[in-house]
């Protein structure tokens, strides 16, 4: 059995390469659409923080009645990859039209097709993550979920850099706002280097199961799933603990705008920093979870996530406040890698392709409650000035400390193991 499996890994460490690659691909348009489109939407066209991130919200309603379907058929009859292929062209058509609306000045063009680029990117993960499983066995899963965290902060730094000469006005195309040119080089390198994953990985051909009733096996999938406590009480927790991290990352660049009125060339130095340990907390972490547990070292995580953000919205030093961001990066580049790994082990046999679904719905649909709690809080205490921003990083704290209390009664992978 050892050397069968050894032989196994061995056989698909070109698929690791592959899966790795296309974490850093992703990243390459993700960072720069997080930094750019946030700020060249509120700031330079004047739409309100809350249409900014119902986007967020509006993508999650539309996963909601996406994701358990695709879970449900991955398990069933069709392989991941395909749906690798036509999620990343869609996120490449809706965030290229989104970057040609930008740079053209049709702001309510762009917001929408943003929100659709958004959704296909999202949903992608939905047919990526679960590939996992099929590279890695539990031992060896935190190493290869970190190899591709780390390769995914070295896209965004990559994508920062490749940037930073459009955003500053020193290399302009289309003679478009600095902030919206940035956008299409994301755009095109996103879809050059996720290719050779979808056109070189080899998934294994299924054998399909037969279908009969869709929707009435869908539910009586996702009943047996959650009959399974530890998954429940894993996807409630990163339900919550997530919520308050994608909320404070989506928001952060009109943070350090509105509070500490940074430029962007600054906003830029202080990600690539963050990003630098992000890509060293990615592995570093996997590491540590496959020697002391993946619970255990999760639970250390977040407790460090409690600490940092109420430090991070009271703090008025700016060498403070980059010291704070650049330690930002080592927890969020080990959260991530973490938090997919111990889905990894809790999913059960035969389930896995829909726990994963899950998962991933769990994380974008956070944007249900995170975002609108942000944005209320903006909204309510409008009069309060740049201090409301402090308030909202507070505010969603409480988010964290409920999904540490939930994960507490997740079982150890540990247990599994033995």
């Amino acid at each position: 059995m050892k050397n069968s499996e050894s032989s196994r890994i061995m056989q698909t460490s070109r698929h690791v390469f592959l899966w790795v690659l296309y974490d850093f691909a992703n990243s390459l348009v993700s960072i720069v659409f997080f930094l750019y489109f946030a700020q060249w939407i509120v700031i330079e066209q004047g739409f309100s923080d809350f249409a900014f991130n119902i986007t967020f919200t509006i993508a999650a309603f539309l996963l909601l009645f996406t994701v358990p379907v695709s879970g449900y058929l991955l398990d069933k009859c069709v392989r991941r990859i395909i749906g690798l292929r036509y999620t990343t062209m869609f996120t490449v058509l809706f965030y290229g039209l989104c970057s040609l609306s930008a740079i053209s000045n049709k702001n309510v063009l762009a917001l929408v097709f943003f929100t659709l680029g958004l959704y296909s990117y999202l949903l992608s993960f939905t047919f990526y993550t679960p590939l996992l499983q099929d590279i890695a066995n539990l031992k060896h899963r935190g190493v290869v979920s970190g190899l591709g965290i780390a390769a995914n902060y070295v896209g965004q730094f990559v994508g920062l850099l490749i940037a930073l000469p459009f955003s500053t006005k020193s290399l302009s195309i289309f003679g478009a706002s600095g902030r919206a040119e940035t956008l299409l080089p994301s755009v095109g390198l996103f879809f050059l280097f996720s290719l050779p994953m979808l056109l070189l990985f080899k998934e294994p051909r299924m054998i399909p199961t037969r279908i009969i009733s869709p929707l009435k096996e869908i539910l009586w999938e996702t009943k047996q799933l959650f009959s399974y406590s530890s998954v429940t009480f894993f996807l409630a927790a990163y339900f919550l603990f997530n919520d308050a991290i994608l909320t404070v990352s989506n928001n952060f660049p009109l943070f350090l705008e509105q509070v500490w009125h940074v430029s962007d060339t600054t906003k830029t130095y202080l990600l690539l920093a963050s990003l630098t340990m992000c890509a060293i907390g990615g592995p570093v972490s996997g590491v540590l979870a496959d020697k002391f547990g993946h619970k255990k070292t999760l639970l250390v995580i977040l407790s460090g996530w409690v600490i940092l953000l109420p430090v991070l919205a009271l703090i008025t030093n700016f060498t403070w406040l980059v010291i704070a961001t650049t330690i930002m990066g080592l927890w969020f580049g080990a959260v991530w890698t973490v938090s997919r790994s111990v889905m990894a082990y809790l999913a059960p046999q035969g389930k896995h392709n829909l726990a994963f679904a899950y998962f991933g719905l769990a994380e974008r649909a956070s944007s249900f409650v995170g975002p609108l709690a942000w944005g209320g809080v903006i909204a309510g205490l409008s009069y309060l000035g740049s201090d409301k921003y402090r308030i909202a990083v507070l505010a969603i704290t409480g988010f964290m400390i409920i999904g540490v209390f939930m994960l507490a009664k997740v079982k150890s992978d540990r247990s599994v193991t033995a």
